[in-house]
């Protein structure tokens, strides 16, 4: 059975320590959570995290840590910084270490705890605004990757720290047809799962989106469920848009995926908890 989960994103004004409880109450197994500078945040001598692992365990809620986490990194950028950035291969640039070097740092402080995510998800970023598959450039980006993920892929196997890379519109990967490829290219690439971000599939013309999931059921660690809004970068509120969630939902139950489905709603949150309602209500047409 699928694990109904839902972002925290979405729910920005509440406390992510008191969704559990409510998200566990309405049925939910899985919260997807981003950090937050200063706040959510294991390295700046917080404890908010490790409450929230225990909160979670308590009530048998798995989490999905994404760290695609507006302006957690730096104050000054709203994105994770990318792999193919010029300084991304050294360790040290105006004092922030390198995107290698920052999910390294992830998978080395779960390990410390007796405590595993559904998955820590990340996404490559982008390379530059000419950079992509279809050109000449692509076996140089797929050569960077390959280079600074194999390290960090093969430290988290031994760790046992699921790695879930998510594609994006623009990155370096930017759809699922291209973490495909590079599964191919990365040695232990059978061991990088997937997260599959529903509204970035939309983005690339990935339709049927369902039967896509099907086939990829599996690679996938987690789905983010989510739809764009293409003018502010916000999501669209559930069952607002073009997506048929209840239909993709059933899709994925079919394929026989077990892990979570996480629905997001980023730029929602002022509708509270009435977004859980709206999954409810997807939830049931969809079963």
């Amino acid at each position: 059975m699928v694990l109904a989960g839902f972002h925290g994103s979405s729910l920005h004004y509440h406390d992510p320590i008191e969704l559990v409880s409510v998200l566990a109450e309405r049925g939910f197994g899985c919260l997807a959570i981003q950090p937050r500078r200063g706040l959510l945040d294991p390295f700046a001598g917080t404890e908010a995290f490790d409450r929230l692992i225990h909160v979670a365990t308590e009530h048998g809620m798995q989490l999905v840590i994404d760290l695609d986490a507006p302006f957690y990194d730096d104050p000054r950028r709203y994105q994770w910084p990318s792999f193919l950035e010029p300084h991304s291969r050294s360790a040290q640039h105006a004092g922030q270490s390198s995107a290698a070097d920052r999910l390294q740092r992830w998978v080395q402080w779960i390990a410390e705890k007796d405590w595993r995510p559904a998955a820590l998800t990340f996404s490559t970023g982008r390379a530059n605004e000419t950079d992509n598959f279809s050109t000449t450039a692509h076996q140089a980006i797929l050569d960077s990757l390959v280079e600074q993920l194999q390290p960090v892929l093969e430290l988290a196997q031994r760790l046992a720290v699921s790695l879930a890379l998510r594609p994006a519109a623009k990155h370096a990967i930017a759809t699922v047809a291209h973490f495909e490829r590079f599964c191919q290219w990365i040695d232990g690439g059978g061991e990088l799962g997937l997260a599959a971000d529903v509204g970035e599939m939309l983005l690339g013309g990935e339709i049927p989106i369902g039967a896509r999931l099907a086939r990829m059921q599996h690679k996938l660690s987690c789905v983010y469920l989510c739809e764009p809004e293409m003018t502010d970068g916000r999501d669209i509120s559930f069952g607002g848009g073009d997506i048929d969630f209840a239909r993709v939902w059933a899709a994925i139950a079919e394929s026989g995926f077990k892990g979570p489905a996480v629905f997001r709603a980023l730029g929602q949150g002022q509708q509270g908890l009435a977004l859980v309602d709206q999954v409810q209500a997807i939830l049931s047409a969809g079963r």
